[in-house]
């Protein structure tokens, strides 16, 4: 029996390469797959240019990736969820190898993933590997790009809003608490296209880090026992001075989609 892929496109102020990376789900060999577009809030032509495609295209206020791809995920009507960032693209027969592999795997297995071809400004591999829970709380080295069965998506809820950065690295960590573990193919699956950042956009991005670092040991203390060892007082001055509780544990969609529009693929 053939397994629906719901591929979820996340996506803010891209328009320009919204095209590309629609048209590289349409050129799937498998085919039994929807395409969810949703809008966080873009102020550019991101919603002119999905809706020339046979895609479902929703629209929100802007929320951020966390709850537009929990939004999406709320319209899914997939067996297997596979997020897709606005400017990324995939190989032609990525949904075929990716659900050929979940349908193999077992039940314990919540998601499958390969390795990640960077493209744009970096020209290399990302540095993936075998699932490995010890690994997972030194680094996430699992890209965001899964295909994970719905069944798994739910059961934890989604994405945690309360991360705008590392949230894929919080949901595989959840996924594992919950008795799901991830599923390695030694390929490139997905193409990421790295831009250039600004230095302003680096040292904010050194901020988030950080500010994520306390979330993930905030969440999972035994977990991450290494990384509270390891810079005590960093993680000290972030707690006491950036988090608070009421910033973790957002789970789910929230409901505030605003518009929507359906074409047939």
């Amino acid at each position: 029996m053939s397994r629906k892929v719901s591929v979820i496109v996340p996506n803010f102020n891209y328009g320009r390469y919204v095209a590309e990376t629609l048209e590289s789900v349409l050129a799937q060999t498998y085919d039994d797959y929807e395409i969810i577009f949703i809008d966080d809030g873009s102020t550019d032509n991101s919603l002119v240019v999905a809706q020339h495609y046979p895609v479902k295209v929703f629209s929100q206020p802007n929320q951020g990736v966390s709850a537009a791809r929990n939004n999406g995920a709320a319209y899914a009507s997939g067996d297997y969820l596979l997020f897709l960032d606005s400017d990324d693209l995939l190989y032609p027969d990525t949904l075929a190898v990716m659900v050929k592999a979940l349908d193999l795997a077992p039940a314990s297995v919540g998601y499958v993933y390969g390795q990640l071809q960077y493209f744009g400004e970096k020209n290399d591999i990302f540095p993936a590997g075998p699932f490995d829970p010890v690994r997972l709380s030194r680094a996430n080295y699992i890209q965001t790009s899964v295909m994970i069965r719905k069944t798994a998506f739910d059961a934890v809820n989604g994405f945690d809003r309360g991360f705008d950065l590392r949230e894929d690295w919080e949901l595989f960590i959840r996924c594992w608490h919950h008795g799901y573990s991830g599923q390695f193919m030694e390929r490139p699956l997905i193409r990421y296209r790295k831009h250039r950042p600004k230095q302003v956009v680096r040292s904010m991005s050194k901020r988030r880090k950080r500010l994520s670092d306390v979330k993930l040991v905030w969440l999972y203390p035994r977990f991450f026992w290494r990384k509270l060892l390891g810079s005590p007082l960093r993680l000290m001055y972030h707690y006491v001075f950036f988090f608070h509780k009421d910033m973790v544990g957002r789970l789910g969609p929230t409901g505030l989609v605003a518009t929507s529009s359906e074409a047939t693929k």
